[in-house]
């Protein structure tokens, strides 16, 4: 009896516990969207959450929760969180306070945002949140929000779709074609009218146009972040093997992930910054395959939420050496070969990383998963096709590697994995960062006191404007108003003080000296039961009284009164016109014109030509003969010929 009291208890606290881990699982899981600094136009600088220096390394960066980005004077960059586009005007600075799968969340301390956002879902959530209000976007649309240099004054403006401003007096809605500028409480805003374009909205004019005509669009979903910028550096193919591909306009030689350098980029760890304008898509994205003697990439399915990964590639060691002594060596994974993260991951996320980048079915990764628990991570490289592909196999020095150098121009000897011995690992090199891991040192950082000022954000405020309600209600004026706090590293922290520096809630460790990391062992967890809530009871229904109906005396029908016919009014008919017949008028007479009198011409008389005479023939005259003239006289004058003069003899022949 106790037994079968106790058994459904039992089952209760186990399910309880199985939701409670699977969930500690899934919040340790990184997002799957990250942002990107595709494009920047003068002295444009990033600080990383984890890091307390300004770099100037900021083109392909990817930028997540903890970042800070500055555009100085005369300066503007492009941001694209997958197809929503952040341009940023001159001396503005942006803070990414939180980007997820679900969440876009930025803070504007000072400057101008021109904001393009192509698709919003009803779980989705966009947010600017400024020292003076918060802006959220209720539908896609086009939108340009200024912040001056003070903080104090905030104004927003709707080309297209909808956004909701809200503070802790209330909420308002910029619609599309207005404009609105807010000078202290939301509640006092002044509403008007959109002004002419600047060069910033001309810019992003001319940006949007080139994306709404993009040929990539076509073969990749829009949420791969970096596809804008195919079009121009390569062409697209239909292989039979692979589908659609996209081969690069690139050098006899080239080979992925040589051209450019590792950072490290809190919570994946290192991460390839490729060198290329178009280097970020077919690096973090897809597969890189060998199609007609080059190398081309596979997007994978264009449907679903593409999953983004640090870098796609499988780690090089020998048997003799590990990993953390030269060289560092990689190379890129091919077609429909799995990926395991570095990183502390749960099985959903491998699950879904892999089936957005490869066609291969749930059932394949689980067995490659479980044959690397089974016989070990490491692997034989005759299981990866680009191993054996001529120079697919990339290495760099530890010190190169860990300082953010470019990997071309610090190349390592690879000949003892050409030789043999080699292993293939999924788990990267086990060096920890230094300061010069997050990129070059800038010229010219921003001044302190601009990210130091307080913003407005629905989510520590608690109110989170409502889509389908936020046109008519707004929140309570009496809510409470906290500051948004701010992304930053531990207080007295250092990127030299901090071991393995994260997300803004990381908690370094005492550094200690660390063996090679090999990946920790997979134990697939069970699945989750499903959570039964218990159905809530239903509120006390209280029928409202129907309001007594107001009498109103009937009002007197007026007196009717016909209105006389009116008299028909007789007109006299109007005489005909007296007809009058008009005479024919008389045919003229012409008489008959004289035919022309024939007078026949006589025909023209033969002229005869008398034939000429034949010319008599005269025999011609022999020539006449004449007779030599004679010698001239012998020149008595003259010298007498010598014995051996040589001037009477005869020429030597």
């Amino acid at each position: 009896m106790i037994l079968r009291i106790l058994k459904p208890i039992a089952c209760v606290l186990l399910a309880s516990v199985v939701m409670a881990f699977a969930a500690h699982a899934q919040t340790a899981d990184p997002p799957g969207r990250v942002a990107r600094l595709n494009l920047s136009e003068g002295a444009v600088s990033v600080e990383p959450a984890g890091s307390d220096a300004w770099t100037e390394d900021v083109r392909n960066r990817p930028l997540t929760s903890g970042d800070r980005l500055w555009a100085d004077r005369n300066a503007r960059a492009e941001i694209h969180i997958g197809s929503s586009a952040v341009r940023v005007g001159s001396e503005t600075g942006i803070s990414v306070i939180d980007i997820d799968d679900r969440t876009i969340r930025l803070k504007l301390s000072a400057g101008s945002l021109q904001l393009r956002v192509r698709s919003l879902g009803p779980e989705q959530t966009f947010e600017v949140a400024t020292p003076s209000a918060s802006v959220a976007v209720l539908t896609p649309g086009s939108f340009r929000l200024d912040v001056d240099d003070s903080g104090g004054e905030l104004r927003v403006a709707a080309r297209d779709g909808e956004v909701a401003v809200t503070d802790a007096s209330g909420a308002t809605t910029v619609r599309a074609g207005q404009a609105m500028r807010f000078q202290g409480r939301v509640a006092d805003g002044q509403r008007g009218s959109l002004s002419g374009a600047d060069a910033l909205d001309r810019w992003a004019d001319n940006r949007d146009r080139e994306e709404d005509r993009s040929e990539s669009a076509r073969y990749v979903s829009r949420d791969v972040t970096g596809y804008e910028d195919l079009d121009a550096y390569g062409r697209w193919q239909e292989a039979p093997d692979y589908g659609p591909i996209w081969i690069p306009t690139v050098t006899a030689g080239w080979t992925p992930y040589r051209d450019g350098h590792w950072v490290w980029v809190a919570p994946w760890g290192w991460t390839w910054i490729d060198d290329a304008p178009w280097g970020f898509a077919p690096f973090h994205y897809g597969r890189w395959v060998r199609f007609a003697g080059t190398w081309a990439w596979a997007p994978g399915p264009r449907q679903g939420i593409p999953y983004y990964a640090p870098a796609l590639v499988a780690w090089v060691g020998s048997d003799g050496v590990g990993f953390g002594v030269a060289p560092v060596a990689w190379f890129p994974l091919g077609w429909n070969e799995v990926y395991i993260p570095t990183y502390a991951s749960s099985r959903v996320y491998i699950q879904n990383i892999n089936i957005t980048n490869i066609h291969v079915h749930p059932r394949d990764i689980d067995d490659f998963v479980e044959r690397g628990r089974r016989d070990g991570h490491p692997r034989r490289p005759d299981e990866y096709r680009n191993f054996g592909v001529g120079n697919a196999v990339v290495g760099t020095t530890r010190e190169a590697f860990t300082s953010g150098q470019p990997v071309r121009s610090h190349p390592t000897d690879l000949g003892d994995l050409r030789r043999g011995g080699a292993r293939v690992d999924m788990a990267g090199p086990s060096l920890r960062p230094s300061a010069a891991s997050y990129g070059r040192p800038a010229s010219a950082p921003p001044r302190a006191e601009i990210f130091a000022r307080p913003a407005v954000s629905t989510h520590d405020t608690g109110q989170v404007p409502n889509r389908e309600a936020i046109r008519t209600v707004s929140p309570s004026p009496n809510a409470p108003f906290r500051p948004a706090p701010e992304a930053r590293s531990p207080a007295g922290a250092s990127a030299r003080d901090t071991a393995l520096p994260a997300r803004p809630d990381y908690r370094p460790a005492p550094a200690a000296p660390e063996p090679a990391r090999a990946v920790p062992d997979y134990r697939p967890q069970p699945r989750p039961e499903p959570r039964v809530e218990t159905p809530r009871p239903a509120p006390d229904y209280r029928p409202q009284p129907a309001p007594t109906p107001r009498y109103e005396a009937p009002r007197p029908t007026p007196e009717y009164r016909p209105q006389p016919a009116p008299e028909p009014r007789y007109e006299a008919p109007r005489p005909a016109p007296e007809y009058r017949p008009q005479p024919a008028p008389e045919p003229r007479y012409e008489a008959p014109r004289p035919a022309p009198e024939y007078r026949p011409q006589p025909a023209p008389e033969p002229h005869y030509e008398a034939p000429r005479p034949t010319p008599e023939y005269r025999p011609a005259a022999a020539p006449e003969y004449h007779a030599p003239p004679p010698p001239p006289p012998a020149n008595k004058s003259a010298p007498a010929a010598q014995k051996d003069d040589r001037r009477d003899r005869p020429k030597d022949r």
